[in-house]
């Protein structure tokens, strides 16, 4: 696609400088394009870290607007995301044996989904490069966040793509600006259909995964984190379906390293439900990549939210992230995602969704193998509440 270029206001803030891919260190001029140019590498936005400040403010996005991609703070509208809650969970942390167990309650964001925190960065930063229509696909949490956002914004429409199963699980589809696409099949089927619709209609397909926006978005939620503890955690815990929000939490680590809010660099679990875990097997199996043979065709599973039988694109960057953390790739079971949730409505009265549960069922498992020390600081981002049909 042609890449969009945005408004250059050098005087909005630390606007981002360019783009450099993680793979090859190619840099590409500031536009809205998804890959790297020469090897098809992600990319990410860079900043001058030695003029980030961070004014105190209640919303997340304005208070990191500076290591944020935008150039236009003073079109932001506030309270497309929140402040969300860390705390030492002490009760569930001293049932399981991780004693310094801290939870940030991402179920708290207004569609109860750490999704609201990419909705507000990736629809303003759309609108900042001329993108008046744009074309996606889900399987609830983000097309509800996005659908919400637009909902607040002026000047952008979205289509967005979802498989029969998961029609019930969006919202904020009552306005004009956001138009819900049904069809048959998976995941994997509902992307095909919105990336052809996008081509035969000549739309911007908004990236998904490859859209940095996005990863720079979720990372707010553990730059927040961060802030919110007292000490820097020794492993960071998220279930995840293509993981874009771990590679955003890498990303915040990377720039606390830099700027001195952190010490040291937390390994990273990744995790999955065994029922949809063809990234967790191929990393159990030392695959640095996934053929036609890991996908699952009809994936199923109690944590809807992560089910993608597809990992065949974000697979290697995820392979690379647990690898290069110390961390690595976990899956869990159905019966410890059901007595994960229920531990955490016992002790720390969170009704969570079950890709939540599946970081507790995780660090439990982690902490019985003898991989998660007594001593040891344990983060774990609970992504999202119950998302019941609507």
């Amino acid at each position: 696609m042609t890449a969009l270029q945005s408004p250059r206001d050098q005087t909005a803030g630390t606007a981002p400088a360019d783009l450099a891919c993680g793979s090859c260190g190619a840099v590409t001029e500031w536009s809205f394009t998804h890959k790297c140019g020469e090897c098809g590498g992600l990319l990410d936005s860079r900043y001058d870290l030695g003029a980030v400040t961070f004014p105190e403010s209640a919303d997340p996005v304005e208070r990191y607007g500076a290591l944020l991609p935008m150039r236009e703070p003073g079109r932001l509208v506030p309270g497309i995301c929140v402040t969300t809650p860390c705390w030492r969970a002490t009760g569930l942390g001293d049932r399981i044996g991780v004693p310094d167990l801290w939870l940030k309650g991402e179920f708290a964001q207004p569609t109860g989904s750490t999704k609201d925190r990419m909705a507000a960065v990736v629809v303003p930063m759309l609108r900042e490069f001329g993108i008046e229509r744009f074309v996606t696909s889900s399987t609830g949490n983000s097309s509800s966040a996005m659908a919400r956002a637009l909902g607040l914004y002026d000047g952008v429409r979205g289509d967005f793509f979802c498989a029969t199963d998961f029609a019930g699980r969006h919202s904020h589809f009552d306005h004009s600006r956001a138009q819900l696409h049904v069809v048959e099949g998976d995941f994997v089927a509902a992307e095909k259909a919105a990336r052809a619709y996008s081509s035969a209609h000549g739309l911007v397909w908004e990236g998904g995964f490859f859209n940095w926006g996005r990863r720079e978005g979720l990372k707010t939620a553990y730059l927040e984190a961060f802030d919110q503890m007292d000490r820097t955690p020794d492993i960071v815990v998220q279930a995840v379906s293509s993981g874009m929000g771990m590679l955003g939490a890498q990303k915040g680590v990377e720039e606390y390293l830099a700027l001195g809010r952190l010490t040291h660099q937390p390994r990273l679990v990744m995790v999955q439900q065994e029922t949809c875990a063809p990234m967790a097997r191929g990393w159990q199996s030392g695959k640095k990549k996934l053929g036609a043979e890991d996908i699952i065709a009809k994936p199923s599973g109690l944590a809807t939210a992560i089910l993608r039988g597809n990992g065949t694109a974000s697979y290697p960057y995820l392979y690379r992230l647990a690898e290069l953390s110390g961390g690595e790739i976990a899956m869990v079971a159905t019966e410890e995602l059901r007595r994960a949730r229920e531990l955490l409505r016992e002790t720390e009265g969170v009704d969570a969704c079950y890709a939540s549960a599946a970081t507790i069922a995780a660090i439990i498992r982690g902490r019985d193998a003898g991989r998660i020390g007594p001593e040891e600081t344990v983060l774990a981002n609970l992504t999202g509440s119950q998302r019941e049909d609507a």
